[in-house]
This record gives structure tokens, C-alpha cells and sequence, in this order.
């Protein structure tokens, strides 16, 4: 079976957008006793979509595992404590969607309370959060309109289980079906060290694209025993580069630089919007950063690896990091999932910059379509086994 037959065979051949967002709206219009795992944005998210298609009827309550908002009003609605949730569903038959990333946790959790497993949601949402994602162009017209990019980029990939990540989150977005998802998530922890894919070398110098407060940082040291040329954190939201100094002196890491600015592609100063773990560029931003390109920022040093989840920004950052990619072939670890086109605009970017590089793609989140990361890796430090008459 040729690349192209095979990418066309198994992709969906059908826009699911209205039908399945429907078909969810129905199935929760006949459920009574509906309460909402989370109350943070992706539960913004079950509410609009409840109101757009007449279904808040079933629902009563939020719930919440952060005792703060126990007993607090979230759209007029209750925010219940575990236990609480346990005692409703004592009393009768409950519905429990769950509104957040963290599924595998809440779902043992709610089993252990003593929730059926019935009565537990984890299809919604990736229905409710790519029903708004995708209203102005659904997933399926975007594919279709790059098709051929889309294909180019499955064809390229380096070993048969990224193409089949690759295909599945692909249906479930265009489908509103996290089904496609079953087991295609990594362990969380390998996030951008993929023991399956990597080499992780000792004297790695480590740009770190994104740094947060730290957590990857602490995840790579772990790895290499603390040992490393150099490693370059780079946070542009201020108050969290704080905290990133922080957790550098807490911990006595050495060899650390840290800066606080944007990558992007040409030396500029930006808007910028906080947000936690997810502040980004926005036009209509609340703050100002200063953004300047990769190529400046690590200037002459031969950079081993660069890791990116800078919140969609990636494709200016790539553009701006042409020249050290091209002159040292760094490993790439970049994050690919906050945007559909992204999908095949990334990979086909490192293609671009160096043709030597294998392309792998991985999920790290079990049940949704995000932590999704493309490896693009030089030949010498492969770790898997390379199949034959696979790029």
C-alpha cells in the first residue's frame, strides 16, 4: 500500500462537524442529574455549547477538586466537593462530564468514590472544546483545502506509529470524536525526552522555548544527573520568569541562563496576554514583551536540542531560528497542537530547513488531542530502530 492510498484510505471522507456536535446535544437533553467535572475554561466551553443547543435542563452542578470553590456559584450552579458528588450519586443515578485534560486522574478518581463507570462522560469534551475551535472553517474543510500538505507531511513521517497518531487526531478533530485517541498518548513524563526516539546526551545545550516555571527544566536534569553545557530558559511572561529564577536557586542548578522575552521572528516588541501556563501573543494583549529571533538570542552557541510550546507562536519562532537549525541540526521537539494548520506547517518547516531530519510525532495526554510534540531528529541520535523502507 502506497503512502498516498493509505493516507486517503484511512482518512475520513465525511464532514462529522454538525452531525456529531448534534448527535452529543441529543444524548445530553435526555440526561437528568448532569454535573460538570471542572470550572475552568474548558467548563466555559460544556455551558455555551449546553445553551447553543437547548440541553442545560439535565444540568445541576459543577464540581471541583480545589476546596476554594467548594460552595461557590458558577453560572448559577453549585460547585460540589468529591464527596458531595459521591453522596448525589448515592441518591440517585448522575451524569458526570468531565471538563479537563487530567481524564485518566479524575476518571480513578470518580471510580473510587464509587461512581459507575456509566455514568462517567470523557467523550465531551473534545465535542464542546473543537465545536467552538473549528465553527468559523470546521477541521475537515481545512484539511481538505491543504490536503496535499497534510499528506506530504504523513508520507515524511519516519516510523508507522506517528503516522497513526498522526491520522487519528486528524479524524478525531474532524469527527468531534475523541474515539481516535484510544491509546496513542506517551507516558506525560517523556514529554520532549522520548526515550522510544532520543539519545539524550550529558553535554547537551538545552533551549528551552517556553520554560515556564521550570518544570521541564526539572524533568531534563532529572535525565541527565544534572549534567549539561548550557541551558537556555527562555519566558516571556515576567511574572512567571520570577519564578522560573526561583526554582533555578531552589534547586542549585547549574550552567542555567535564563531570559525573559519572547522567541519570534525579527526583533520586535509584542503584545502579550498572561494567562498561567498559556499566556501568549495577542493583539489584544494586556502587557508588552520584548520578541527577538532565535539566531539572535543564542548567537554563536551550537545548540544541541530546542524545545517549543510557546502557545501557537511556534511557526514565527522556527522562521526566526532558520539560520542555528540550518548550521547545527538540533534536535526539535515542538509542539504542534494549538493550531490545525500547524500540523503540517511545522514539520514541513524543519523538512525545509534540513532534509537530513526524521520526523516522529507524539502525544502526551491520553484522550484529547493536545501535548502533541513533532521530533525532528538527525540520523546519529535515533534511538528507535528505524523500519525498513521507512524515512
Amino acid at each position: 500500500m502506497t503512502g498516498k492510498n493509505e493516507f486517503e484510505e484511512k482518512l475520513l471522507n465525511k464532514d462529522l462537524y454538525m452531525t456529531n456536535a448534534g448527535r452529543y446535544a441529543k444524548k445530553i437533553s435526555n440526561k437528568d442529574n448532569v454535573i460538570i467535572w471542572g470550572s475552568g475554561s474548558a467548563s466555559d466551553s460544556f455551558y455555551h455549547f449546553f445553551k447553543e443547543f437547548n440541553c442545560l435542563s439535565g444540568l445541576k452542578n459543577y464540581a471541583d477538586n480545589k476546596k476554594e470553590l467548594w460552595g461557590t456559584q458558577k453560572n448559577g450552579y453549585t460547585i460540589l466537593s468529591p464527596l458531595e458528588v459521591a453522596e448525589k450519586a448515592e441518591e440517585g443515578p448522575v451524569y458526570i462530564i468531565i471538563a479537563s485534560m487530567r481524564f485518566p486522574e479524575i476518571r480513578k478518581q470518580l471510580i473510587l468514590l464509587g461512581i459507575e463507570d456509566s455514568m462517567i462522560d470523557t467523550t465531551g469534551f473534545t465535542v464542546a472544546n473543537d465545536y467552538y475551535t473549528y465553527k468559523d472553517e470546521t477541521a475537515y474543510q481545512i484539511v481538505k483545502s491543504h490536503f496535499d500538505e497534510f499528506r506530504q507531511v504523513y508520507n515524511s513521517l519516519a516510523d508507522k506509529r506517528s503516522k497513526e497518531i498522526y491520522l487519528n487526531i486528524l479524524n478525531s478533530k474532524i469527527s468531534l470524536d475523541n474515539k481516535y485517541l484510544e491509546f496513542i498518548s506517551s507516558p506525560s513524563q517523556e514529554q520532549y525526552f522520548d526515550q522510544e526516539l532520543l539519545k539524550l546526551k550529558t553535554d547537551e545545550i538545552f533551549c528551552d522555548c517556553g520554560s515556564y516555571n521550570g518544570d521541564t527544566m526539572k524533568t531534563f536534569f532529572q535525565l541527565t544527573g544534572g549534567n549539561c553545557r548550557k541551558y537556555i530558559a527562555i519566558e516571556a511572561d515576567k511574572d512567571i520568569y520570577l519564578e522560573l529564577n526561583q526554582k533555578v536557586a531552589d534547586g542549585n542548578y547549574k550552567h542555567v541562563t535564563a531570559h525573559n522575552i519572547a522567541c519570534w521572528n525579527e526583533k520586535t516588541i509584542l503584545k502579550f496576554q498572561s494567562a498561567k501556563s498559556a499566556g501568549h501573543i495577542a493583539d489584544e494583549g494586556e502587557s508588552e514583551v520584548l520578541a527577538d529571533t532565535l539566531d539572535h538570542i543564542l548567537k554563536d552557541d551550537p545548540v544541541t536540542m530546542i524545545k517549543m510550546d510557546i502557545e501557537g507562536a511556534e511557526p514565527a519562532a522556527l522562521t526566526g531560528a532558520r539560520t542555528v537549525i540550518s548550521r547545527y541540526k538540533p534536535v526539535l521537539c515542538i509542539c504542534i497542537y494549538h493550531n490545525l494548520k500547524d500540523y503540517y506547517n511545522i514539520p514541513l518547516m524543519m523538512k525545509e530547513f534540513n532534509q537530513d531530519y526524521h520526523l516522529f510525532i507524539r502525544n502526551y495526554t491520553d484522550m484529547v488531542a493536545v501535548e502533541t510534540v513533532c521530533y525532528a531528529v538527525p540520523t546519529d541520535r535515533i534511538k528507535l530502530k528505524l523500519e525498513e523502507g521507512v524515512e
